[in-house]
């Protein structure tokens, strides 16, 4: 959180929004791999190759666009372009890439023909990867005959510090690549803005043997100063949408976009413990100023790909409790502004709709709904606050929001133990204000009693240990944040996950282990951390 000892975001430059005019580039040759037998041309796909009455029922008619959530319009949106936003279809493989509306400040308005309301972004996080797999076979699942066409494009923009491409992996049976081509890329303008963006395509002819391809968008910038800031020079502002790749035959429809499976056991009690502003390799790297943390990688699961959303702090507390970020300014605006409040369904009001009980529980706290700032307490170390149905309701406030020693009266039975717990350290004891170790030793504290009740040694319980975000500090990947999971029974020992996740993947969990719904299309479509249960 951004605090007085704290160093904050320099502010948002003026940035005016682009008008966008409908430019549409002649077709260009892609850039073919060494070791692809055939070479893209820009020759007309036709637009079927057999006749529309002819086209097998389990298979979608020549000339279809494979690609799910091609233009981005399936999920949620920053609302600034500030923060990461969960991007159904896509698999995040590099960055923190967001998706924004066409006229939010800084990009292109309008959209036009082949394009919807939304457009992805690079962000705040260095060049981003976007990837989608998508399986090529004919009618009942047999393979595509030769001489197949395919047809790959996307309207495609950047800056003069950032460009988009996108591109078409094709694999055989084995998985072994047998060919690769890509679109010309479109950025590096003079423009500091993202640019409008420009239509590129190119077709060829589908390999031999080819059982699936890739499809790759990439938002590249020469930048390396991105920090996870959107308002710092090293902001990515490759931008595009339309993605589009069909082939000239008739296939097997791609899988339907629904939210990913969920794989998590039925819990009692979740506790989460949140704190903050630390890289991943400080907290787990050999020379660790965290020896119980570290110390329970023995004993539960480790996240090792994890993602924050945004700098500063409190969106990110704001996606765990509610879903979204809800575009709050880059000043942690409760910090300054006690009546700033957010109209938007959270946690509690999901925990409360299905009969189960939640507490958030404040070190340094005067009293149950403490909304001040005294000392090392703050207001916004717990997101509760944010949400206008719990400020502007002082009873239910005061029943939810309480000092960290009710923490110990509660634990002494498990009826008593809410089914979820916030348990929140002050802005000493959140591993930033009085360094790493004094987090640590609040860690070992709380939860080692949270360890000894009757709700962990009885019941089903699970806890979380994650961080805000990184430490602003130019480390690369940017935001990635050390995150452990333990649990009382179900959850892996000694095991490292290397599935890239984020806040709204803890959310996906927590929700599915307290049998819950979503409620936002970040928590919905999110991956939820499936791996580290058994």
């Amino acid at each position: 959180m951004a605090r007085p000892y704290r160093s904050r975001p320099v502010g948002l430059a003026a940035i005016g929004a682009l008008i966008l005019s409908a430019v549409v580039a002649n077709a260009v040759p892609g850039r073919a791999a060494a070791t692809a037998p055939q070479s893209p041309t820009t020759a007309t796909v036709p637009a079927t190759s057999v006749p529309s009455d002819t086209v097998p029922p389990d298979t979608v008619p020549p000339g279809t666009n494979l690609l799910r959530n091609p233009g981005a319009e399936a999920g949620a949106r920053s609302v600034h372009g500030w923060d990461a936003v969960t991007i159904p279809g896509w698999r995040v493989a590099a960055g923190l890439p967001t998706v924004v509306r066409y006229g939010t400040k800084g990009f292109p308005a309008g959209g036009g023909a082949g394009r919807g309301r939304q457009l992805f972004v690079g962000g705040a996080g260095g060049t981003a990867r976007l990837r989608q797999r998508i399986a090529l076979s004919a009618g009942s699942g047999g393979r595509i005959g030769s001489g197949v066409s395919y047809d790959l494009s996307g309207w495609l923009g950047g800056s003069a510090s950032s460009h988009a491409d996108v591109s078409v992996r094709f694999l055989g049976g084995s998985g072994h690549r047998l060919a690769s081509h890509s679109v010309r890329a479109v950025g590096g303008t003079a423009a500091h803005q993202a640019s409008r963006p420009v239509h590129r395509r190119v077709v060829g002819t589908v390999p031999t043997g080819t059982r699936s391809v890739v499809v790759t968008v990439r938002l590249t910038t020469r930048l390396r100063n991105d920090n996870g800031f959107y308002s710092q020079v090293g902001y990515n502002r490759a931008i595009a949408d339309g993605v589009h790749f069909s082939v000239s035959t008739a296939v097997r429809p791609p899988v339907r976009l629904v939210p990913p499976p969920v794989q998590v056991p039925r819990f009692d009690h979740v506790f989460l413990f949140y704190f903050e502003n630390q890289d991943y390799r400080t907290i787990v790297g050999p020379h660790t100023k965290a020896p119980y943390l570290t110390s329970l990688l023995g004993r539960g699961s480790l996240l090792s790909q994890l993602y924050a959303e945004e700098h500063p702090s409190d969106g990110n507390y704001l996606v765990l409790a509610g879903g979204s970020t809800f575009g709050i300014p880059l000043t942690d605006p409760l910090e300054e502004n006690p009546h700033y409040t957010i109209k938007a369904r959270n946690i509690g009001d999901l925990l409360v709709a299905a009969h189960e009980s939640w507490k958030g529980y404040l070190q340094s706290a005067n009293g149950p709904c403490d909304d001040t700032v005294h000392d090392t307490y703050w207001d916004d170390d717990l997101p509760f606050l944010y949400f206008k149905d719990i400020r502007e309701r002082p009873s239910y406030c005061a029943q939810h929001m309480v000092p960290l020693a009710s923490l110990t009266t509660d634990l002494k039975s498990a009826a008593t133990t809410p089914s979820f717990s916030w348990v929140s350290p002050d802005d000493c004891y959140d591993m930033e204000g009085c360094g790493v170790a004094a987090g640590d030793r609040f860690l070992k504290t709380q939860l080692t009693r949270i360890m000894a009740s009757p709700a962990w040694t009885t019941q089903r319980s699970l806890a979380i240990i994650t961080f805000d975000e990184d430490a602003s500090d130019l480390h690369h990947p940017a935001q990635r944040i050390p995150t452990v999971i333990l649990g009382s029974q179900h959850v892996k020992s000694g095991y490292v996950s290397k599935t890239r996740y984020t806040h709204y993947s803890l959310l996906r969990t927590i929700e599915a282990a307290l049998n819950l719904p979503t409620m936002t299309k970040n928590d919905r479509y999110a991956q939820a951390t499936n791996d580290v249960f058994h």
